[in-house]
């Protein structure tokens, strides 16, 4: 048998053996096909494929599966999705819609490095986990946010840039509130604030006092001016942090005038669109203010 005959005669048995392996899976798929309810489907076509994890589950083909299928799973867990996407889902799934919680992630730290002391140079993988292995960091003050994007890495929506300050910046009109960032952050001082609040206090530090001040010039001394002025009593000291309860914060109306932003040393307590100044820069403004008030 010559090679031409010997090549056409392998080219046929393996297409024959193709053939029947092919017939031979076609029917196991046939016999063990497990039916899918096409209404997940549906649900998954309208969730925004970001499996961002945030409704509680591994992905959004799990969500679509879970909301359809288990009745205690809510129709509005897609927190990038909205109101819009909960909306869809209840009308699938002939649950009630729920309430989405408009959500935005928030930085407790306006460290720069104008304000903030480097401790340290740090030389080595350029991520804020290993950064914070290293004696918690470059910085002076080990409860800052050290810039190298761990946060920015995990968002899905383009929502966090590294600035040249030496923190990075949220655009809160990209951000979903899926909170990704903030369990990437091993400094844990992103949080998640109402997508409408009224005060915000860029600082995470533990510390007090003269140890703060002499980390960074904006932190927060825990002076708790702003816990004694505040008329809603919305702010309290929780685990040696500022905290803002922003439900009783908004609920107390406009009265109250954010006296608590007013009273704070170094604005590091602030409304949105601010940031934080340091002492000097507060002091020089106010005689600025004073000066146009007497002429």
């Amino acid at each position: 048998m010559d090679l031409l005959s010997i090549a056409i005669w392998g080219v046929l048995v393996f297409t024959v053996v193709g053939l029947i392996f092919g017939i031979a899976l076609a029917a196991a798929a046939h016999k063990f096909h497990v039916p899918t309810n096409p209404v997940i489907d549906e649900v998954k076509d309208n969730l925004p494929a970001a499996n961002c994890g945030a409704c509680g589950f591994a992905g959004c083909a799990t969500y679509a599966e879970k909301v359809v299928e288990d009745p205690e799973v809510a129709a509005s867990l897609c927190t990038p999705g909205g109101q819009e996407v909960a909306i869809d889902i209840s009308r699938l799934t002939g649950k009630a819609v729920g309430e989405i919680k408009e959500e935005v992630a928030r930085l407790r730290c306006y460290g720069t490095n104008a304000v903030a002391k480097q401790q340290a140079e740090y030389i080595g993988v350029h991520t804020c986990a290993a950064a914070a292995l290293s004696f918690g960091g470059p910085k002076a003050c080990k409860y800052g946010c050290l810039g190298l994007g761990d946060c920015q890495r995990v968002c899905a929506f383009d929502a966090i840039d590294i600035t040249e300050l030496g923190i990075i910046a949220i655009n809160e009109t990209n951000c979903t509130g899926c909170g990704l960032c903030v369990a990437a952050c091993p400094k844990d001082i992103l949080t998640m604030y109402p997508r409408a609040y009224r005060v915000q206090l860029s600082c995470a530090a533990k510390a007090k006092g003269k140890a703060v001040s002499q980390t960074c010039m904006v932190g927060c001394v825990q002076c708790q001016k702003c816990i004694k002025d505040c008329p809603a009593k919305a702010i309290d000291l929780v685990n040696g942090i500022v905290e803002i309860d922003h439900v009783s914060c908004r609920a107390y109306g406009p009265d109250c005038k954010e006296i608590c932003v007013d009273v704070c040393p170094t604005y590091i307590l602030h409304r949105p669109g601010q940031h934080p100044i340091t002492l000097a820069e507060k002091k020089a403004l106010e005689k600025g203010a004073r000066t146009g008030t007497d002429s």
